[in-house]
């Protein structure tokens, strides 16, 4: 783990250019997982506070110890983020967030236009069926206030119009079908935004009761009134078309373009989708929007109705089956103004920060690997670094780990584990030259791209002269290495017995540090998965008598119950734990 100071100083430059807007930050771990999801009405302000000095309980200070790296989505409201946070929070399910298992999702109204008599209904759960046949406005942030608000529609508006539970068998005959309807479309625009009339006449209301002296009666309008207010900023209405909305925001540099997609659905965005796609260099704007609609929309069975962009894609060149909805077919707008450009003007704000922030991260981590590359003097840079540790806790087990960055990022995907199959007792050393021959066996001087450019060896000079030994008699003797002490930190070259001086708090000290920890992780993950799988199946464990502690003794002698099937009982009574009935016992369990 890596201390929180470090990390705000490897993100310093980054951590500046974060807006002071609302939205939703991600934290990382070293596996690129997300660990966090919070939200912010300011992204810099707050993403910065985990990195001052201000006191945490543990887990935050325990949070910060796992960063690895942040990234943000800005929203348009502090309700966007809110929404958006706990929709995260589901997807991603993170490690340091409170999750609530008995989850409800957040609330909506729904007006079915499609009934003769349309019911304004509260809901959580919104079906296929739902949205085909529906107004569906939200989702809202906090149902007490939605609650009251339909209440206040209820008594605002003549006839009954929204719970199907306060309305009598007769209720609908009373009134005509085209007067129900007219006024079911007056409680439609007032849920889109149009309230102003509404709050008027409650204001008149107000007056008119406080200057009859009817006090208790003008505090209900007043508060009528705040719950309308607080409705619309809960529900920051953002198209009057109420349906299914993509807003794609992008941005090119050099070969590499950055996508921001937010998903609105309903009334708020409540999904958003970061993309980078390479090899653009020389392609248009068009061309690369293009592709990005017919890789993306191609396989994808939530297709929205409406997809706002900054430019009109070629449809020419879009895939038919793109564009096919099930009634209808997807329609592109370029909005000029309005709230879809509000919107949209977002998505290409968040698609130029990633793209910065990636840029950003990418010029961190290359001017980290020159100064490394000085540092230990090596004649190439350290794109691909190869780290190793061995895990033998408690003797039993012994198993290696390698794990593989390139150009300062995990490759998760050439991660290796290694069970040490040659050494019969506890010997770090041995159990590292093993792995490391084996490593190097694989390797094919044909292929240079999987030669590592520094081998990093978790240990101190014991454990690095052992490395170099086996490099000194492989096919690679050149491939440079050092090792990572854990005590001081100390980083150590072969013939060399003064550590290089690398600055504990510098970039390329903390690169090196989350090497050797990926490593620790990796191994330590892959024993305990083997210690399990031990304590699960081993025959051992149902003899009468035999604990962990005579059993991790069994196992470092003997390695396999072949082996202690075939021993003597003689021998079995010599190990610590086992007097002669146990051994008369441990031998005719085992040979039944």
């Amino acid at each position: 783990m890596v201390n929180p100071t470090t990390i705000r100083k490897n993100f310093l430059n980054r951590l500046k250019c974060v807006p002071k807007s609302s939205g939703v930050y991600f934290f990382k771990d070293i596996t690129g997982t997300v660990i966090y999801v919070g939200k912010a009405k300011n992204l810099q302000n707050r993403v910065s506070s985990y990195f001052g000095k201000k006191s945490y309980d543990s887990r935050i200070k325990h949070l910060k110890q796992n960063i690895h790296d942040f990234d943000i989505n800005i929203t348009q409201t502090p309700n966007d983020a809110l929404i958006l946070e706990s929709y995260l929070i589901k997807k991603y399910q993170p490690k340091y967030n409170i999750r609530l298992k008995d989850d409800k999702s957040y609330p909506y109204i729904v007006i079915n236009t499609q009934d003769d008599y349309p019911k304004i209904q509260y809901t959580r759960n919104i079906k296929s069926e739902t949205e085909r046949k529906s107004k569906i406005f939200g989702p809202f942030s906090k149902a007490k206030e939605v609650r009251r608000t339909i209440d206040v529609l209820n008594k605002l508006f003549p006839y009954c119009t929204t719970h199907v539970q306060r309305c009598s068998d007769n209720c609908e005959n009373a009134v005509n079908k085209n007067e129900y309807n007219a006024i079911i479309m007056q409680i439609i625009n007032f849920l889109e935004g149009d309230h102003k009339l509404v709050i008027d006449k409650l204001n008149n209301e107000m007056l008119t009761a406080s200057n009859n002296k009817m006090y208790e009666r003008a505090g209900r309008i007043r508060d009528q009134i705040e719950s309308i207010n607080e409705f619309f900023k809960l529900s920051n209405p953002k198209s009057s078309s109420n349906r299914k909305i993509d807003y794609i925001g992008f941005t090119l540099s050099d070969d590499i373009a950055s996508f921001q997609l937010f998903e609105s659905r309903y009334t708020n965005i409540n999904n958003t989708f970061k993309f980078i796609m390479e090899g653009v260099r020389s392609r248009t704007n068009t061309d690369v929007l293009d592709a990005f609609i017919n890789q993306y929309y191609f396989q994808k069975h939530d297709k929205p109705e409406i997809v706002v962009v900054s430019i009109y894609p070629n449809i020419k060149e879009i895939n038919t089956d793109v564009l096919k909805l099930k009634n209808k077919i997807m329609k592109f707008v370029v909005p000029k103004i309005g709230e879809k450009k509000r919107i949209l003007d977002l998505a290409i704000n968040n698609a130029q920060f990633n793209l910065e922030h990636i840029k950003r991260a990418e010029n961190d981590i290359s001017n980290t690997l020159k100064t490394l590359k000085t540092k230990l003097e090596l004649k190439t840079m350290p794109n691909r670094i190869e780290c190793y540790d061995i895990s033998n806790i408690q003797g039993t087990n012994p198993v290696g780990s390698m794990v593989v960055f390139i150009n300062g990022l995990p490759k998760k995907s050439e991660y290796r584990r290694y069970k040490i199959k040659t050494v019969n007792q506890v010997n770090d050393y041995e159990m590292m030259t093993e792995m490391l021959q084996r490593r190097l066996q694989k390797l094919n001087i044909n292929e240079p791209n999987n030669i590592p450019d520094l081998i990093l060896i978790d240990g101190g000079k014991g454990h690095l002269s052992s490395a170099y030994k086996v490099l000194l008699n492989s096919n690679f003797p050149k491939i440079p290495i050092a090792s990572l002490a854990k005590k001081h930190e100390y980083v150590y070259l072969p013939n060399s017995s003064e550590p290089v001086d690398i600055e504990s708090l510098s970039n390329e000290a903390i690169l090196l540090q989350q090497l050797r920890d990926e490593a620790h992780r990796f191994a330590i993950q892959f024993h305990r998965n083997l210690r399990s799988k031990m304590s699960l199946d081993h025959p051992l464990e149902n003899i009468d008598g035999i604990g962990p502690v005579i059993l991790k003794n069994l196992l470092i002698k003997y390695k396999t119950v072949k082996n202690i099937k075939m021993s003597k009982h003689d021998d079995l009574i010599k190990i610590k734990g086992i007097n002669s009935n146990l051994a008369k016992k441990i031998l005719s369990e085992l040979n039944k």
